[in-house]
């Protein structure tokens, strides 16, 4: 009785062990073979079938496995950096507790461009502490009905930029709307969407292209472009930027118009650059040399002018006005700085002083360029940093300087006597309204504007003098100066953000006034319009403007 009661229990633990491995067996068979055994899932195909979209991912085969959560976001571009973003930006649509179950089918698809999709696994890690992961991809949907880009950005002939974009083709097209934003910080359209500037609202549909003229003021410009479809605003997939020609990247120490293209200005770099620039086309030829700029000027020599450019270590570059080469390096034999040059006849008038700014230890010296010799380089002499030569006509010049004064004792007008290697400047001892920081002189050679009260002195050159006729303002309020040939006098006014025109002689009041974007720094006249370097904050820019 005892023996079959043991063989029965035998029989029973048998078809119960057989039972259980079998069952564990047919578990091993059910598990998909796509099947990950790590939390982080990864999505495998996206369709649409009827306006409805079918996402599915890897069953993740875990212990501790909670569920599965599916995130969605509606937007105008596909292009993520990771599946996190679609995570945090979009919103949970579907969750479910049987990791099996890897299919969702999404049959309220939001009307958008591109439509993305990620899959995050929440589960109980080896300490029991809920944990989540997002799936290694994300995967999107692309509306080919709805989805656009900008196809093209380029600056034209005239300076202006044209934007092009890809046509919509929906019944229900309202409008583009095109927009602009000037900051260089856009890194989507939906950045300069937000923060950008409405440039234009095109409503035919055919129309997918704009020439903008804006004279935007910072480095990069950027465009988005959106379209309304049946009350849904679209954005562009892309943005496009382009570099603004009209920004500087550098605060200008000098302007002069080439006299070889009258429709150039040259800029000066003082930290060793010089942009030639077109103000018509807005292109621009960078020239570079080694070290430092100071005060520049066109001379001529043997009937061909140059911009003469006095630099670090005793040189003077001649520039080629035409090739924009350096044609020539004039080694004046010295350390020093040479802080202003100007060619006369077959020399070159220059001034150079020690390199330490609070020495004023220097001189002014001749060279001679048919036997490239300085000739009157002996004793000791003086010079201030400011000091500025500008040539007037024949032998004469003016020597100007900025000594914290409206004023010097001694002539700006004076004369340059050569004879052999003999040197002489002749001058006179007169007050003189002068100022090396704002200086013009009339195409006449006849009269000069100076100082920042806007002083105008006329020349007499016979006794290398000059007299002083009236002032165009009670106050120190002028940047920049230049006179026209019809004897019309533009100042600028930076801390007011205008130019102030006057006809000669009339000291009481401006004929014109023009307000300028920013405050102005230097300008140069032209027949048709003004144009101002502008500086807002630590930006600077070239402003056109129309005369009136």
């Amino acid at each position: 009785m005892y023996l079959r009661n043991l063989q029965n229990k035998t029989l029973c633990l048998l078809v119960l062990i057989v039972f259980t491995n079998c069952s564990k067996k047919n578990d091993d068979l059910s598990i998909p073979e796509n099947s990950v055994f790590e939390p982080k899932t990864e999505l495998i195909s996206l369709t649409e079938k009827e306006s409805n979209l079918t996402l599915a991912w890897k069953p993740v085969i875990i212990d501790g496995f909670i569920n599965y959560k599916v995130y969605r976001l509606d937007s105008h571009t596909d292009a993520f950096d990771n599946p996190n973003l679609i995570v945090n930006l979009g919103e949970l649509v579907y969750q479910t507790d049987n990791n099996l179950n890897t299919e969702y089918v999404d049959n309220e698809v939001p009307y958008n461009s591109f439509i993305n999709y990620a899959v995050v696994t929440e589960y109980f890690n080896e300490v029991n502490t809920m944990t989540s992961v997002t799936s290694i991809n994300y995967l999107s949907y692309e509306n080919e009905d709805l989805f656009f880009s900008l196809t093209s950005l380029e600056k034209l002939a005239d300076g202006s930029f044209k934007l092009v974009w890809e046509q919509d083709f929906n019944n229900a097209f309202e409008n583009y709307t095109i927009y602009t934003l000037n900051n260089g910080s856009a890194t989507s359209s939906s950045d300069i969407v937000n923060i950008g500037e409405v440039l234009h609202i095109q409503n035919i549909q055919e129309n997918t292209s704009i020439i903008d003229n804006t004279q935007y003021t910072d480095e990069v410009v950027s465009y988005a472009v959106s379209k309304k479809i049946n009350g849904k605003i679209i954005l562009s997939k892309n943005f496009l930027s382009i570099e603004n020609p009209r920004n500087l990247s550098f605060l200008p120490s000098q302007t002069l118009k080439n006299p070889n293209d009258e429709n150039e200005i040259i800029i000066i770099n003082k930290e060793g650059g010089i942009v030639f620039y077109n103000v018509n086309t807005l292109n621009s030829q960078n020239v570079e040399i080694d070290g430092k700029i100071f005060y520049c000027s066109i001379g001529k020599f043997n009937g061909i002018e140059d911009l003469y450019v006095p630099s670090e270590n005793g040189k003077v570059y001649v520039i080629d006005l035409n090739t924009y080469e350096i044609k020539e390096i004039i080694d004046l034999n010295t350390d020093y700085n040479i802080i202003s040059a100007i060619a006369i006849d077959n020399h070159i008038l220059f001034l150079e002083k020690h390199f330490q700014n609070s020495a004023t230890i220097g001189g002014t010296f001749v060279y001679d360029r048919v036997n490239n010799n300085v000739l009157n380089r002996n004793g000791s002499y003086t010079m201030n940093l400011n000091s500025k030569l500008i040539f007037a006509k024949e032998n004469y010049f003016f020597f100007v300087v900025w000594n914290g004064l409206e004023y010097q004792n001694t002539s700006a007008t004076r004369r340059l006597n050569i004879n052999g290697n003999e040197v002489s400047i002749d001058l006179s001892f007169n007050d003189s309204r002068i100022d090396s920081r704002l200086f013009a002189l009339s195409s006449d050679q006849s009269y000069f504007v100076s100082t920042e009260f806007g002083y105008q002195s006329t020349i007499n050159y016979p006794n290398v003098t000059e007299f002083t006729t009236g002032s165009y303002s009670n106050s120190p309020i002028y940047g920049d100066v230049k006179i026209t040939e019809n004897d019309n006098i533009y100042f600028t006014v930076p801390t007011s953000s205008r130019i102030d025109v006057f006809l000669k002689n009339g000291f009481n009041s401006p004929i014109v006034q023009y307000a300028t974007i920013g405050e102005p720094l230097f300008i140069e006249i032209f027949e048709n319009h003004l144009i101002s370097i502008n500086q807002i904050e630590n930006s600077y820019f070239i402003e056109t403007i129309p005369k009136q």
